[in-house]
């Protein structure tokens, strides 16, 4: 967040909104108009905070919204990523290759703070407009967006800057108390649950009330303890109010939700809306797929890629191989493949089908030794596949829509809580009654139902799990892990390459400031950066 960026930023939204009205000025050629002048007008500000929808969904496009994901107990880059990819492999190995001069973690950083400078120069924009209902709404959009960076980069970094237009010369672009970050966090939210309605008749992917309550109560869960700010009965308002809308509802069947026809749905909160054709792709196959079945079958299978992002051994083995997964549990089986069986012509003489699976032995194969083992499966996009003729068949453009706040999410969020709040036998039967019923295909088996006697400990570790299975691979693992003080206990546990490399520390929980930012940013210090990174790397 290079201030750089902000006076760029800055510059270039005041041209953009001068030529944007250029009719308006046409018609009054008296002078020159003033900040303020231009920004009384709504339809000169609509823009700015619209515009940001697409600003926060390119930060979560690409590589660029998958690397925070690296370096879980959930995630880990491919073995050939691993030997291939230099500092990358520093995030799964939390080693010396994790340090302030990370092009990996300078990616994660810059892609984000244009967007929260966007944010917040919408919501300064607002302020000099006149007030009515629709510039109270567009104010909770911006607030919503903002809350919602400065909440993944706090989680990520701890203390960081806070970009609020108003207060420029007070607070500067360096970093701020936990406590102040925290509390700007959740005075977003709040904006965003007063100002915003429940829904939008024709465009779902604006935010909404229920998204704001769930981001606020996720944000009381999440603050550090330090900052006097975490609270789970507020928490738990939040959850409360949304469950008590009755507009949210679990899909009966899992798999549906994965399905790319199956867009905002009722289970839908807050979703990202891509598709396959360039430039609102993700591509996300293209990281998630396997770099064998590239090899073997081409980009046209939808089940090819490049190794960036695969499960951890724990999170795609079963409960009785010691890893994640019960027996009869559907959701493996729609978020993991662990079949590379791929339908094909490739090599029939009549031009029949055939069922192939990828022979390494045959081909001129080089990769080393997961190629095949267990892939995501959850973001596949059969629209890119050769067979499929539904569109351009070709790993890289794929684009499902990503729904960021789900409801299911805000149950087991609900039930931590209740735990937290001594409810254990009510956040038992709550996750007993809809999450794992629905993940057991409607019925729960008397067998898998949790025991409402178990003890608040075995309920968290129990719960943590649940999320796994449920949430795998919607970026949410990194901050679970932070926010309940379990990263590095887990991630030794549980991460391949973290447990191999036995070199993290417990200040890892925070990545460090990018060396660029402190070079570059007066308002940083050498002092400045995060615990156990080295001061002088050149």
């Amino acid at each position: 967040m290079k201030k750089l960026y902000i006076n760029l930023m800055l510059a270039s939204l005041a041209m953009w909104s001068l030529t944007s009205c250029s009719d308006f000025l046409d018609e009054k050629p008296t002078g020159s108009l003033t900040e303020d002048q231009v920004f009384s007008n709504i339809e000169n500000v609509e823009p700015l905070v619209t515009g940001l929808y697409t600003t926060f969904r390119d930060c979560k496009a690409g590589r660029n919204g998958l690397m925070s994901s690296l370096g879980t107990d959930e995630t880990q880059q491919g073995n050939f990523q691993l030997i291939s990819s230099g500092d990358q492999a520093g995030l799964d190995k939390y080693n010396g290759q994790l340090n302030p001069t990370s092009t990996q973690v300078a990616t994660i950083w810059n892609n984000r703070w244009p967007a929260v400078t966007s944010a917040a120069k919408a919501i300064y924009a607002l302020t000099k407009t006149e007030e009515s209902s629709r510039a109270k709404q567009l104010m909770g959009e911006a607030s919503f967006i903002r809350g919602m960076l400065m909440y993944e980069l706090s989680m990520f970094w701890g203390r960081i800057p806070i970009i609020d237009l108003e207060r420029t010369k007070e607070l500067g672009y360096g970093p701020q108390p936990e406590k102040e970050v925290w509390t700007y966090i959740i005075n977003d939210f709040k904006t965003a649950v007063a100002d915003l309605p429940e829904s939008y008749e024709s465009e779902p992917q604006r935010a909404t009330k229920g998204a704001a309550l769930a981001m606020l109560g996720r944000a009381y869960m999440s603050a550090p303890d330090s900052t006097g700010l975490r609270d789970y009965a507020k928490a738990d308002e939040c959850f409360q109010q949304i469950i008590n809308m009755n507009r949210y509802q679990l899909l009966d069947s899992y798999a549906d939700l994965w399905d790319y026809r199956n867009i905002n749905t009722k289970e839908s909160l807050f979703e990202i809306q891509f598709n396959n054709t360039w430039p609102n792709c993700n591509y996300w196959q293209f990281d998630f797929g396997s770099r064998a079945c590239d090899s073997w079958f081409s980009q046209g299978c939808s089940f090819s890629g490049y190794d960036f992002l695969v499960p951890t051994p724990f999170c795609y083995k079963s409960v009785s191989e010691g890893g994640l997964w019960e027996e009869g549990d559907t959701r493996r089986d729609a978020s993991i493949r662990y079949d590379f069986t791929y339908k094909t012509n490739k090599y029939s003489e009549d031009g029949s089908f055939q069922m192939v699976t990828p022979d390494l032995s045959k081909t001129t194969w080089t990769g080393t030794t997961d190629e095949l083992k267990p892939h995501i499966k959850k973001w596949e996009d059969f629209r890119t596949d050769i067979l499929s003729g539904l569109g351009i068949n070709n790993m890289w453009n794929s684009g499902k829509n990503y729904p960021m706040v789900r409801y299911a999410d805000v149950l087991l969020l609900h039930a931590e809580c209740l735990n937290q709040l001594g409810k254990t036998s009510e956040a038992v039967t709550l996750i007993n009654n809809t999450i794992r019923k629905r993940a057991f295909g409607g019925t729960l088996p008397a067998n898998m139902a949790w025991n409402t006697g178990m003890s608040k400990e075995e309920c968290f570790d129990k719960i943590m799990d649940e999320r796994m299975r449920e949430l795998c691979f919607e970026s949410w693992r990194r901050i679970d892990l932070i926010r309940t003080g379990k990263l590095m206990e887990l991630v030794l546990q549980r991460n391949q390459w973290a447990r191999e490399s036995g070199t993290m520390k417990a200040f890892h929980v925070r990545y460090p400031v990018p060396d660029t930012e402190i070079k570059t940013n007066e308002d940083y210090k050498p002092t400045d950066q995060n615990p156990g990174y080295s001061q002088d790397i050149e």
